[in-house]
Parts: C-alpha cells; sequence; structure tokens
C-alpha cells in the first residue's frame, strides 16, 4: 500500500468518525447505528493483501479516531480492532477460495461475527466504567446495530471491490 492511499484511508476514519457523531447520531434505530469506522476499517483489512503491520497500524488510526470521540478512554478500541484485524487475517487465510480472492460468502458472515464482538465487548467495557447499564435495550440495539451496518456493509463491499478491481488493473 502506497503512501498517498494511506493518507486517504486516515482521512476517511477521520471524516467517517465525525459523520458517525454528527449526521448518523440522528438516525439511529433503537439507540443502535452505524459504525462506519469499523465498516472501513473491516473493508480494508479483507481486501487488502498488505502486512500484518499495516492491519496493527490501520486498527490502530481507527481505534484511535473512534476513541477519541467516545466516552471512554483511549485504548479499548484500538486493542479490540487490532485484535479483530489479525483474527480477520488468520480466518481469511484460511477460507481463501482460489477462483475469487474476496468472496462476499466470507465477508458478510465474518464481518457480523466481529461487529458483534466488538459491540459486546464495548458495551461491557462501558458497564465496567459505570456508563451503561446493560438490559434489553442493549441487545435490541446491538441487533439493530448489525442489521444497519451489515447492509452498508454489504453495498460497500461490492463498491471497495470494484474501485480495487480498476486500480490493480491499472
Amino acid at each position: 500500500m502506497n503512501l498517498k492511499k494511506l493518507l486517504v484511508i486516515i482521512f476517511l476514519f477521520y471524516f467517517f468518525t465525525l459523520l458517525q457523531n454528527s449526521f448518523f447520531t440522528h438516525f439511529d434505530a433503537f439507540g443502535g447505528a452505524l459504525n462506519l469506522v469499523f465498516i472501513l476499517f473491516f473493508l480494508v483489512a479483507f481486501f487488502e493483501e498488505e502486512s500484518r503491520y499495516l492491519i496493527v497500524f490501520l486498527a490502530a488510526a481507527a481505534g484511535f479516531f473512534l476513541d477519541i470521540f467516545s466516552y471512554s478512554y483511549i485504548g479499548p478500541s484500538i486493542v479490540l480492532l487490532i485484535i479483530i484485524g489479525l483474527l480477520l487475517k488468520s480466518a481469511q487465510s484460511s477460507l481463501k477460495n482460489r477462483k475469487d480472492s474476496h468472496p462476499f460468502i466470507y465477508f458478510l458472515p465474518l464481518f457480523i461475527v466481529f461487529l458483534l464482538a466488538y459491540d459486546l465487548l464495548m458495551d461491557l467495557y462501558f458497564h465496567f466504567l459505570g456508563l451503561d447499564k446493560i438490559a434489553i435495550t442493549t441487545c435490541v440495539k446491538i441487533i439493530f446495530s448489525l442489521i444497519c451496518n451489515s447492509l452498508f456493509a454489504s453495498v460497500l463491499f461490492y463498491f471497495y471491490k470494484k474501485i480495487s478491481l480498476f486500480y490493480k488493473k491499472k
């Protein structure tokens, strides 16, 4: 990955963080809102064939922006995204298809599992800090968050795939 592409991705992390914390907070369904930064991080980690060091760097950048705009300390999102990125790469390497190296049938279940893990662990972290109460509303919030984020990520999957194929041909 070249420096220009890396800087664009970091800028998109920042822009998506501002967008999800200013504009998309008004469109939450039962408390479940879009997590655009997680979606972008997952797409980049899923499609890029680069080293694990790049995944750790991108996870740190995405987690930093998520933590800056949250009610917690800096660190939980960074750690969770690093773990998710490394687990995604190891799961992806065992599920590679020879014809299509990025099939949607692998993307969506992995996305749902890792987003669910991220949401549950962050909710437990906020509960541990005393900032949130775990209740039925948390379960409903996570379900609607999974649905909204999965639909949005599915659309972005094909968009990102077309863009990456276009730039690979150049």
